[in-house]
């Protein structure tokens, strides 16, 4: 069987020019992931506002899904990265396999519990009698996608591990290009097919989804022979799936955390109507593309760190943790100015109901403020897991959401209204953003120094 190609290509060369030649092609990836949402509420803009709050309303219950995923993708990339530099490639092969076995298994069964919950759940929300059915008919499909989207996602973890971020970039492109062309077709009925309305959103996804799945399993096998199942004992495939869900289970309640405290949010905002959720559907979308790069980079320092820790050039990982602190205030900074200037143009362009663009306008002059902050949470977050660390970014997490955001959300609405939601959600972010980058230097920079 031919070796896997996968080398510790991070552990040599000029730091920023690693970090992004890492970042870049993420930036590439999560743009079009973002755009393609983008153009899904459009598109749905298009049908009217009951589509926009229908949407709106699915935001925490999809993050949520998704923090599943990501939390296993980011245990097999720890655990991944760090073989990766030690140079054990047997170990690493079979790392990868028994982790998309492990993701596939898990959202099987969430997928299941998804689809008896349906109609309870976004009644608990706050989708009434106008938006509940359009919620539901949508989430039965975006459900039934839950294993198709899994793939992919541990597959270009996978890749981003070894160094590789330039073929999990152009899967990403690949998918939401899918997704962007069939979404359409289906929610107007093109090329003679029925109008579907917002199921159709849901069924252009899970077509793309599955395509995208099925090549991300090819090149997997075939080009960098990362999937096999020789040598893949039960005993192994256990002790693989602990070693991923040591770090994976943390990562997965630290990103849980935060759609679970949307939710309670989305319920605060569904008090000023349903205009006020569709509202916050808007500005969540044009908000996710503007901090596509500090997603990018939160992606990217983990394997980096992780490459040059397990290869013992511990200088080299602290400096590109202290590196991708300043670069995330840096991007924050322009971020605020310039949303600050073009916001209510591109809140305009979703709605013309002025409550929705009350609402969507309020978010975006306020929560760019801390975007910079938000991002140094990122990197935190990403360096603790990516060493072995991940209940600290899961109390950081914790501290954020629901120690601060949440009960001064509650306390700011009702002095400020929806106004203080979203300034309390500014205000956790710079707090926990000093708590984060206080943590990181106390517990790596004694690290770094003992490992000379």
């Amino acid at each position: 069987m031919t070796e896997p190609t996968a080398k510790a290509r991070l552990t040599q060369g000029p730091i920023g020019a690693g970090l992004l030649r890492l970042t870049l092609p993420m930036i590439l990836g999560i743009s079009s992931s973002l755009l393609a949402g983008l153009a899904e509420t459009y598109y749905l803009g298009l049908l009217g506002s009951n589509e926009l709050a229908a949407l709106g309303f699915t935001f925490p219950v999809t993050a949520a899904l998704m923090s599943v995923t990501l939390g296993i993708s980011i245990g097999l990339s720890s655990v991944l990265a760090r073989e990766v530099g030690g140079g054990d490639q047997t170990q690493m092969q079979r790392t990868t396999t028994g982790g998309l076995l492990l993701a596939s298994c898990i959202m099987v069964l969430v997928t299941g519990l998804g689809l008896v919950t349906l109609r309870p759940l976004f009644s608990y929300l706050g989708a009434n009698a106008s938006t509940l059915p359009l919620v539901t008919d949508y989430m039965a499909l975006w459900y039934a996608s839950l294993v198709f989207m899994a793939i992919p996602s541990v597959g270009a973890n996978a890749l981003r591990a070894t160094g590789d971020a330039r073929v999990s970039g152009s899967l990403m492109v690949a998918g939401s290009a899918l997704q962007v062309v069939l979404a359409p077709m289906f929610i107007f009925g093109w090329l003679g097919l029925p109008a579907l309305g917002m199921t159709g959103a849901a069924l252009g996804n899970l077509v793309a989804r599955i395509i995208i799945a099925g090549i991300t399993l090819y090149v997997l096998s075939a080009s960098y022979q990362l999937i096999s199942f020789k040598g893949l004992t039960p005993n192994f495939l256990f002790s693989a799936w602990r070693r991923i869900l040591v770090v994976g289970i943390p990562a997965t309640i630290t990103n849980l955390i935060g759609p679970i405290s949307s939710g309670i949010i989305i319920a605060l905002l569904a008090g000023y109507g349903q205009e006020a959720v569709a509202g916050f559907a808007i500005a969540s979308r044009i908000e996710a593309l503007f901090v596509i790069p500090l997603f990018a980079l939160s992606a990217s320092i983990g394997p980096f760190v992780g490459q040059n820790w397990g290869a013992n050039a511990r200088q080299r990982a602290d400096q590109a943790m202290r590196l991708s602190f300043h670069w995330s205030l840096a991007w924050g900074i322009f971020v605020a100015v310039l949303l600050g200037l073009i916001a209510p143009l591109l809140v305009e362009a979703f709605d013309s109901n002025p409550l929705v663009i009350h609402a969507a306008k309020a978010y975006l002059l306020i929560l760019p403020i801390s975007y910079g902050a938000w991002g140094v949470i990122m990197m935190t977050s990403a360096i603790f897991n990516a060493l072995g660390y991940p209940i600290r970014s899961t109390f950081m997490s914790f501290i954020r959401m629901l120690v601060i955001y949440v009960p001064l959300a509650m306390v700011f609405n009702f002095w400020f209204g929806m106004l203080g939601i979203f300034a309390a959600a500014a205000t956790a972010n710079i707090l926990v953003a000093i708590l984060g980058y206080l943590w990181n230097r106390k517990t790596f920079k004694p690290l770094v120094l003992a490992g000379g």
